[in-house]
């Protein structure tokens, strides 16, 4: 799978300069809060810095109607050129007077401002490099599979790079290496220029309002039935899950060791790299979808009801299993049905819907544990998770949903109430 897709140059460079961001991103996010711990020896600060950032990506919808109108890898571009000199001049200001801590987290917001650009433009330049429904899953199951990789990689020495070349020169790396992310794409945006695609300056022109633009990403998403009914889920999976992640410290608390914590997250992630593997042997079918929701529900329900970490810590990989499959398809089926001309804005919509359900389900979640003892929170957790499953298995659309031919995405672009606007990689 991945030799096929590593052939395609123009593939490879994407998939480098991508993986490249994210490594980036995650040494940055831990520099950073270690950074803020350390300087206002305060949970508060630290808390305030990550909702911060995170709170932004709620408003990641706005930027739809940008993906969708200009070409995505420039826009990538000037996103990651950015946030590389932003957080290049962070450590600038590191050792500086008091008030120089708020000058900082300006910037630090600032920062994931401009990053709100970078994965619904990603996600638009995927099905435009590959137009292929075979190329986009494997695609995507490709980049799922490496961003588990980082994920655990972080969590394993992360530290270790901090300590190793302290903390400035952290905040240097994670700069360059979105330097040299940004530059790849600006050479791919060069190489990349089809024929028939509009200039820039063309379709600035064209009439419409930026409203009327990101009204018309609503609106195919409330035309497009397996969308629609899919919307509650996709808000509902990261609802259940921000209630298994706030009850994951008192679970290390319990077991007696910190070690505990960072083990349960590995599982987890390398739960998620299986499933992004094996979906390239699993039908492609929205059938698979609802059976996914239903093994997640199982394992939740038996992380919650066994004892001893390692049998929780299997019982989360497990998890993690079903985690990857449910990300892999949902990823490529918005993409396939999607017009391209709308996918910006498409996905830029869902991801909004998805951010906005975390801090809801911690709420949610910890009122919860206030009234009843951790285990009967995930069980409850469990049970809404299993009967998501079965309601998507009983509802015939998405159980024999299977991808569509080339012909008929061609007639949806064309039913979906495009504006003619004209798209760019």
């Amino acid at each position: 799978m991945k030799n096929n897709l590593l052939s395609n140059r123009r593939f490879l460079s994407f998939y480098l300069s991508r993986t490249s961001a994210n490594v980036a991103d995650s040494i940055y996010m831990m520099v950073l809060l270690y950074f803020i711990q350390s300087t206002t020896e305060s949970v508060s600060y630290t808390s305030f810095t990550y909702s911060a950032i995170t709170a932004t990506a709620m408003f990641s919808f706005l930027v739809g109607p940008l993906v969708d109108r200009y070409s995505p890898s420039k826009l990538v571009t000037i996103s990651l050129l950015i946030q590389a000199v932003i957080i290049f001049s962070v450590p600038l200001l590191i050792g500086k007077e008091q008030s120089y801590l708020i000058l900082i987290l300006v910037l630090v917001f600032l920062a994931s401002c401009f990053s709100l650009l970078f994965y619904p433009a990603n996600n638009k330049m995927i099905p435009m490099l590959l137009p292929s429904k075979e190329g986009i899953v494997k695609a995507n199951a490709l980049i799922n599979s490496t961003d588990q990789v980082i994920n655990i990689l972080g969590y394993l020495v992360g530290a270790s790079v901090i300590i190793g070349i302290g903390m400035k020169n952290t905040f240097f790396l994670a700069s360059g290496l979105l330097l040299l992310s940004g530059l790849i794409y600006l050479k791919m945006s060069r190489s990349l220029n089809p024929p028939t695609v509009a200039s820039e300056e063309e379709q600035a022109q064209e009439p419409g309002s930026y409203l009327r633009e990101l009204m018309e990403g609503f609106a195919f998403v409330n035309r497009n039935l397996f969308l629609k009914i899919m919307l509650p889920f996709y808000a509902l999976i990261n609802f259940l899950l921000a209630i298994l992640i706030i009850t994951i410290p008192s679970l290390a608390v319990d077991a007696g060791s910190p070690i505990y914590y960072s083990l349960i997250y590995i599982a987890f992630f390398i739960g998620v790299l299986g499933g992004s593997v094996i979906i390239n042997k699993l039908p492609k079918q929205g059938i698979v979808i609802a059976l996914a929701w239903i093994f997640m529900g199982i394992s939740l329900g038996l992380f919650a009801i066994m004892h001893g970490i390692w049998l929780k810590m299997l019982a989360v990989l497990l998890m993690g299993l079903s985690t990857g499959v449910i990300n892999v398809l949902q990823t490529s089926l918005i993409q396939i049905i999607t017009p391209t001309n709308l996918l910006g804005r498409v996905m830029s919509f869902l991801t909004s819907l998805s951010n906005a359900s975390l801090p809801f389900g911690a709420l949610i979640g910890g009122m919860l544990a206030l009234r009843f003892p951790l285990e009967t929170v995930l069980l409850i957790s469990a049970i809404l998770i299993l009967i998501s499953g079965f309601v998507l298995l009983l509802i015939k659309t998405i159980r024999d949903f299977v991808f569509t031919d080339e012909d008929e995405k061609e007639n949806d672009t064309e039913s979906a109430g495009s504006s003619g606007e004209t798209v760019q990689v």
